[in-house]
């Protein structure tokens, strides 16, 4: 159970809001659609059915069969304590060469691992994840999407968020199938679907994210040309990498009817959920999925370590227990030890101890893009194009008077030390030319920052005298 304490000192004011279009007021043509039908439901003007998952689970994933063992090991999880265990194949911890692990904490509070929960810390664990771990997420995600249904829905901890990602695709694609994505994109998310050898519909973006109008566009023309219709859309919808949008409330609700209406999933990849620069918090969409279509992937990466590769999955349970299967054969679970810890670390800090924390990263982040916003308005005038990000670690700059940045990212900025990300590597077709480039605030210093900046424009410019 969460408890109520406190941490860092929540800022007060307006600190955190940024020149963002999130919170613009909503065009006309948005005003008027419709609300999602009922849970578990699809629209259709005919009837309306329930809504069947066959179609989103490949003929692998179909195949996949309950671990038997991994089966009577969920079961023995619900046994008291003193039932005599001949029948578990799990290793005896008290072999084991650990009495407790303790770690300090940056606010100076401790967390300490000891006794029972070492033991659950040191053994194996049910496929879905540590049960006092999943209650407690339960709780957050009602918090912070709206009140769930549970009986429909469920969580599955994963090993990263990118665990999340790479399960769902797995259990959903087919070689060939059409799916939607977004264009700029997050290399990681991309690479999970090209060795199926996907129809990629691509979305651009503007500074609000992937452009509605396109998608809609494209699931016409697919229909009226009776082409294969995708059931899959990824989206990476707060603070996107690379790009740093984030998508408005009401083009969410756009994409999730056309979701409806074209029965599609929608695979949501929110890593940087917690990382908005915003007054509020975005609206989800697993916060207006009445449909049970929408696949949420959540990480503790950007807000608690990188190396603890803990992250979760929210979505149909229907579906959860598809990529469960899965996990009950490859990894088994995520790490023991680190579900405990996150759990500990959670019921310890309390609701309005976690607040306080993603609070206080928010305005680290915060504070470090407006260092590189000076610096790039002070050096590349003229020289770039740029959307100011509304949250998240990256700046997506376009530059002015070259097709390709490739020769400036790989060659000329490095000569000079200043390593960046090329726009080709983050594009749905990274083998066409790319004007953009990428940059993390996440790291560099002030000083580094400016000067790093500095020596962008300064190669830009030798690039472009190359070219007149």
């Amino acid at each position: 159970m969460i408890q109520n304490n406190k941490t860092y000192p929540v800022p007060e004011g307006n600190e955190y809001a940024g020149n963002s279009p999130i919170n613009s007021t909503i065009p006309e043509q948005y005003n008027n659609i419709p609300e999602p039908s009922s849970p578990g439901t699809i629209n259709n003007q005919n009837s309306t059915v329930p809504l069947d998952y066959t179609r989103f689970i490949n003929e692998i994933s179909s195949k996949r069969r309950p671990s038997q063992l991994r089966e009577i090991y969920n079961l023995v999880q619900n046994l008291p304590s003193h039932s005599i265990k001949l029948g578990v194949g799990v290793p005896n911890v008290e072999t084991f060469p650990f009495q407790n692990i303790s770690v300090k904490l940056t606010t100076g509070e401790n967390i300490q691992i000891q006794g029972d929960e070492l033991s659950e810390a040191l053994q194996y664990l049910p496929s879905k994840g540590y049960k006092p771990l999943l209650n407690v997420l339960e709780e957050i995600q009602d918090c912070f999407h709206g009140s769930q249904n549970w009986q429909n829905r469920t969580i599955m901890i994963t090993s990263g968020g990118q665990e999340g990602l790479s399960l769902a695709v797995d259990m959903c694609l087919n070689r060939g199938d059409p799916i939607i994505l977004p264009d700029p994109i997050y290399t990681g998310a991309i690479d999970l679907f090209i060795p199926y050898d996907p129809d990629i519909i691509s979305i651009k973006q503007d500074s609000c994210g992937v452009i509605v109008e396109e998608i809609e566009k494209q699931l016409t023309e697919r229909k009226k040309n009776k082409q294969p219709m995708p059931k899959l859309i990824y989206l990476n919808p707060t603070a996107s990498n690379p790009a740093g949008t984030t998508l408005p409330t009401h083009r969410k609700r756009e994409i999730y009817r056309l979701a409806c209406e074209h029965n599609m999933l929608i695979l949501e990849d929110d890593p940087y959920y917690y990382l908005h620069f915003e007054k509020e918090d975005p609206v989800s969409f697993l916060s207006m999925d009445t449909e049970d279509r929408v696949l949420r992937s959540d990480s503790f990466s950007k807000i608690m370590s990188s190396g603890i590769r803990v992250g979760f999955m929210t979505g149909p349970t229907a579906l959860l227990r598809r990529m469960e299967l899965q996990v009950q054969t490859s990894t088994i679970h995520t790490s023991s030890v680190m579900q405990v810890m996150i759990y500990k670390l959670l019921s310890q800090w309390g609701k309005d101890g976690l607040t306080s924390h993603f609070m206080h990263v928010r305005k680290f982040y915060k504070q470090k893009r407006d260092h590189m916003m000076i610096a790039v308005k002070n050096h590349l005038g003229g020289l770039a194009e740029w959307s100011e990000p509304t949250g998240g670690m990256f700046l997506w700059l376009k530059i002015i008077g070259l097709d390709d940045t490739k020769r400036l990212v790989t060659s000329r900025c490095l000569d000079k030390l200043v390593i960046l990300a090329p726009g080709y590597a983050l594009s749905v077709d990274p083998v066409k030319p790319s004007p953009y480039i990428r940059l993390s605030y996440s790291l560099a210093s002030p000083d580094q920052v400016d000067r790093g900046i500095s020596l962008l424009a300064e190669a830009i410019r030798e690039e472009r005298q190359l070219l007149e």
